[in-house]
């Protein structure tokens, strides 16, 4: 009788832990993300999101994405409604978070009026009405700085209009979002450089400071990584200069 009992504790122990590694292997994380031109056209289109495709594939992870605006997908992860947030910059990240590798370096530039200045640093701006995208990361230096008098839109093409129209001195911003919107709406009488760049930081995938998020960093680590190493990276990452 003390055998049989032993026997079926070790097969519903083997059975279990099958199921939970099957439930395990199916499982679809949360993903938030915003909308981005070029980078996050919706949750399916976007040099992000086919590299999250790409990443999720090489890491065997199945995953959806929750749309959502820039402010309101942070906060989903904060509130820890997902497991990961896509992009994520270190200075809009009020949580620990397991950081996967950079997937990108987001660089800002001034846009001006064709024949004024091009700025070159951030000291340059003060003294300025300044464009900015509302909902976007830009630095302190900016954001909180006395002597530079901040305009929001809530586009990049509202920045880049008024502009145009003399509302605005200088819109900063960066190189994917601003030169797609001049694309996009077939604007002209810009000036800018991208050799000037006024501030940088790298963007990752964030995911929940768990053990589970830890491990889906660590996964999609080493599918990035391996992107990197192949050239699949700079395929997927458009030309700034060129934007589709």
């Amino acid at each position: 009788m003390r055998r049989i009992t032993i026997s079926l504790f070790v097969v519903l122990l083997v059975f279990t832990s099958l199921s939970l590694g099957k439930d395990q292997e199916s499982k679809t994380y949360r993903i938030a993300s915003y909308y981005i031109p070029l980078l996050v056209d919706d949750s399916e289109s976007g040099a992000f999101m086919e590299l999250l495709q790409e990443a999720t594939k090489r890491a065997d992870v199945q995953y959806k994405i929750i749309m959502a605006p820039p402010k309101r997908a942070m906060r989903y992860f904060e509130d820890n409604e997902v497991i990961a947030i896509i992009p994520a910059l270190l200075a809009t990240l009020v949580k620990d978070s397991a950081l996967t590798s950079s997937i990108f370096t987001k660089q800002i530039h001034a846009f001006v009026r064709q024949g004024d200045p091009v700025p070159a640093a951030i000291s340059e701006l003060e003294g300025k009405r300044v464009g900015l995208t509302r909902g976007f990361s830009f630095p302190r230096s900016i954001t909180v700085n006395e002597d530079i008098e901040i305009d929001y839109a809530d586009t990049t093409d509202g920045s880049l209009k008024k502009l145009l129209e003399g509302r605005v001195d200088i819109v900063v911003a960066d190189g994917y979002t601003a030169l797609s919107a001049i694309k996009k709406m077939g604007l002209t009488g810009f000036d800018y450089d991208l050799s000037k760049i006024l501030h940088e930081q790298f963007a990752y995938i964030a995911c929940q400071p768990t053990e589970e998020g830890k491990e889906l960093a660590r996964k999609l680590s080493v599918a990035i990584d391996s992107m990197k190493a192949d050239g699949t990276m700079d395929r997927i990452l458009p030309d700034i200069e060129n934007p589709q």
